[in-house]
């Protein structure tokens, strides 16, 4: 259903994007128009507009066809139906008539230009003249001596040459080695030598992670985990979610969590006490010492603000502004819009009494046989009146909704 203007619409030089100009298949289907309205006629393809009580395509048209050289181009056919020719004739001196490819060819090739070709080797390419002056034909060949092959290649010489052989490189000097751990290699003069480490340097140790110059350290898993321990002791360590409604895992009533260490990190996932203080949902626990038993022990990082009042920003604040009612309490507000309405029916441009005491008033239209909104030139010239006024009267009665 279209949305029923009955007012022109003022766009103020703005553009008007992606719009579609009405669709109809011919005019009895465009219907009797206005001047100046368009529609598109889908069958013929083209734009019409409605001038001096008729539909005109939009632009005229084509209305006659011409040639301005009849050598050239030949024009028949009908005014609204064109037909173009073109003249076609062989090639000649002279002669305004158009050529085809073909044409061209015969004309080229009949002439016999080319009647003979020279031709010129080189030290290192050799070519051939054959075939006829009109339609010469070459062969090219390498003039190198020697036989071509897998093996060989082509020297500077111009000659096929085979490839060399690998190359062969001579170390001398002596090879010595001593001990049970290292062998060192010594080449000619230049005392190169390559030492494999000395086992005797690798031991283990079960005391801790220390440097030694000389020394590969191996320490035992114990001694890792005792090094980073000490390592990370006082960071923090996430370890989870904490109820604290069922106080699980288990912090603040014997037996605590046997093991619970400094750093380590609860986040609050349901409501509750921890140690008797109040913990909501967000909260964050952080243990102070190893084996904590008191609150004291912890640092809570609280997340939540707790509920508002209308004085107190919080969650669920809400205070009441102009045409708003609020009932609040406990945290929960009702909001109710003070509004107030009038309403009148009219079936052409007129003023309309609302004793509403404001012009902050908002208007609506409506068709009260289609009840499709409709839409006209709104004004508020009083307190207590609006006036609605249509560029072509309505069809059916208007319904007028004042609401405050």
């Amino acid at each position: 259903m279209a949305i029923n203007f009955l007012n022109s619409i003022n766009l103020n030089q703005n553009e008007l994007i992606k719009a579609r100009i009405e669709n109809q298949p011919n005019n009895t289907a465009a219907g009797t128009g206005v001047e100046g309205q368009l529609y598109y006629d889908t069958t013929a393809d083209v734009l019409k507009v409605w001038a001096n009580g008729a539909w005109a395509e939009v632009g005229g048209g084509v209305l006659t066809v011409a040639s301005g050289n009849t050598d050239t181009i030949t024009i028949g056919g009908t005014t609204a139906n064109p037909t173009v020719a073109a003249n076609t004739a062989a090639v000649s001196d002279g002669s305004p008539n158009l050529v085809t490819g073909n044409q061209v060819y015969d004309f080229v090739t009949g002439l016999g230009y080319v009647e003979s070709v020279d031709v010129n080797g080189s030290t290192f390419i050799t070519v051939t003249d054959g075939g006829t002056p009109a339609d010469p034909t070459f062969a090219v060949s390498l003039a190198a001596t020697g036989t071509p092959s897998s093996t060989t290649y082509l020297r500077g010489d111009n000659s096929w040459s085979a490839l060399p052989g690998p190359a062969t490189i001579t170390l001398t000097g002596d090879v010595t080695g001593s001990g049970t751990t290292s062998i060192a290699t010594t080449i000619a003069a230049g005392a190169v030598e390559f030492a494999m480490m000395d086992t005797t340097s690798i031991v283990t140790s079960s005391e801790g992670i220390t440097s030694n110059d000389n020394n590969v350290t191996l320490p035992t898993s114990a001694a890792v985990k005792a090094y980073v321990d000490a390592s990370v002791a006082g960071g923090l360590i996430y370890q989870g979610g904490y109820n604290a409604s069922t106080n699980t895992p288990n912090l603040d009533s014997p037996p605590t969590i046997a093991g619970i260490k400094k750093g380590w990190t609860y986040t609050v996932t349901v409501d509750g006490t921890f140690f008797t203080e109040q913990v909501r949902v967000g909260d964050v626990l952080i243990a102070e010492i190893d084996a904590p038993t008191t609150l004291s022990d912890w640092t809570t990082v609280q997340n939540n603000i707790d509920l508002a009042s209308l004085s107190q920003v919080g969650i669920g604040n809400v205070n009441a502004g102009t045409g708003i009612s609020v009932s609040y309490s406990n945290g929960t507000a009702t909001v109710t819009a003070n509004t107030t309405t009038y309403s009148a029916t009219i079936s052409a441009t007129a003023t309309v009494t609302h004793s509403l005491n404001t012009k902050d008033v908002i208007v609506q239209l409506y068709d009260t046989v289609t009840f499709d909104t409709v839409y006209a030139d709104i004004t508020r010239p009083t307190v207590n009146t609006v006036t609605v006024t249509f560029a072509s009267a309505p069809t059916n009665p208007i319904r007028v909704v004042v609401q405050k």
